[in-house]
């Protein structure tokens, strides 16, 4: 007679348990990340758009493009202009703290900068 094998009840409840708390991280964080890239792709737009413009008109550019976005890690206060040699460089650095349950948390570190004249 052949041995049985396959998965127990308790192995698969484990399996099951692992899968929730991956799949709970996951979409927990996603969020974090769409925003990031919410802010890179906006830093981006500034800097093709608005490079030869001062740093007040940059930021009320961004607080608009931050509203249709729903930014709301950075702030226009936030934003390093710096403007030397006809070249705009706009970074943003800022952490985000993501719960997960109770007292755990996920903290993010995201820095980005646009340049203006480069092609990133």
């Amino acid at each position: 007679m052949r041995k049985q094998s396959g998965l127990s009840f308790v192995g698969f409840i484990m399996i099951a348990i692992l899968v929730a708390l991956a799949a709970i991280t996951f979409f927990k964080v996603i969020p974090a990340y769409v925003e990031y890239f919410s802010v890179k792709s906006t830093l981006k737009t500034l800097v093709r758009e608005h490079a030869a413009e001062p740093p007040s008109a940059i930021r009320e550019s961004y607080m608009r493009h931050a509203n249709i976005s729903n930014i709301q890690s950075v702030q226009p206060q936030d934003l390093v202009i710096v403007q030397t040699g006809g070249r705009t460089t706009i970074s943003a650095s800022y952490e985000k703290v993501v719960p997960l349950v109770a007292n755990v948390s996920l903290l993010f570190d995201f820095e980005t900068q646009a340049v203006s004249g480069s092609s990133e």
